[in-house]
């Protein structure tokens, strides 16, 4: 069979391996510039961020298998300290997620870049719309037997608009983040932790990643690098403030946790990501029928985090083509 994917993110990756791995032909349609979705690394520098997925956690699904095993693991380092939780900037142990999580040392978007060799992916390239054919479906003049679409539900939705189909998803809503990445002349003070959170989503700065505790080579000597995610009532609040503002708004957080050094980044960027996570999710057995040529692997069908994006695009894959 060939099959068409629209979104070279982890999902869309996944399946087109997978299919390719089953003797099936995948061509995978991007609008960005390079494959993985928000698994994004961004440098600048000796500057490394993860501004998306900040690191990887197998959680005994089918990605550790090909993270651990079937992928090169050159430069694949294990995360060697826990994630803390802060409550008003107070910090403390108790994240209940103790999971072995996982990093590149040249950041996260080395996992999607190894996942695509192979691959038939056309980049920089927009699928706007959808034809019906009498066999199948037509992408941009190329005839398929069957479509994945990998985009988030709003997007996705559009593009089933295009072809007059609709699935049970309108219940899928999403949470805008603006993720804050800082670059530091001086070196962060010993922590037992590479990334605080807060569990309860009331503070403005959600997460903070301290990518050059979490991985070697993610600063330059002398220096260190920082990742700040804010809230959703932030993000969405403040998604259109100008990025000297925003950057002024993280870097008072960071001072007050470490000090009068962290009062000025030398390098700095914000990362705008409309649809961060899904906040609520519809039931995959709904959305996607069997029998059907046309499935959805969206993150808002099993999960928002990297080890479910890999799963659902795995998954449909092999339902695409009957396999069990």
């Amino acid at each position: 069979m060939r099959i068409g994917i629209v979104g070279a993110g982890i999902c869309g990756l996944a399946a087109a391996r997978t299919l390719n791995q089953l003797g099936h032909q995948a061509v995978v349609f991007e609008k960005s510039r390079a494959a993985g979705g928000r698994v994004w690394t961004y440098r600048k520098g000796e500057h490394v961020w993860d501004s998306g997925a900040t690191s990887i956690a197998p959680r005994g699904k089918t990605i550790e298998n090909v993270l651990l095993k079937e992928l090169c693991t050159e430069g694949l380092v294990a995360v060697q300290k826990p994630i803390y939780v802060h409550t008003g900037l107070r910090v403390s142990p108790g994240h209940p997620n103790g999971a072995p999580r996982y990093t590149y040392l040249k950041g996260n978007a080395e996992f999607p870049k190894r996942l695509a060799e192979g691959l038939d992916i056309r980049l920089d390239t927009s699928v706007d719309s959808i034809e019906r054919t009498s066999s199948g479906y037509k992408i941009l003049d190329e005839e398929f037997d069957g479509l994945i679409l990998t985009p988030p539900v709003p997007q996705t939705t559009l593009l089933l608009w295009s072809l007059g189909e609709s699935r049970p998803m309108a219940n899928v809503k999403y949470r805008p983040c603006l993720s804050i990445m800082l670059g530091f002349g001086a070196e962060l003070p010993p922590t037992n932790y590479h990334a605080i959170l807060d569990t309860d989503q009331v503070h403005p700065m959600t997460w903070l990643c301290l990518e050059s505790v979490k991985s070697p080579e993610r600063a330059p000597e002398g220096g260190s690098t920082l990742v700040a995610q804010m809230s959703a009532a932030f993000s969405h609040n403040y998604y259109e403030r100008d990025d000297e503002a925003l950057v002024k708004t993280a870097t008072g957080y960071v001072e007050r946790l470490f000090g009068p050094k962290f009062q000025a980044p030398t390098v700095s960027k914000v990362k705008r990501w409309k649809y961060s996570q899904p906040e609520s999710f519809a039931s995959y057995e709904h959305v996607n029928p069997k029998g059907s040529r046309l499935l959805i692997a969206s993150d808002g069908i099993l999960g928002g985090h990297v080890e479910d994006a890999y799963e659902v695009g795995t998954r449909t894959a092999r339902q695409i083509v009957e396999v069990d």
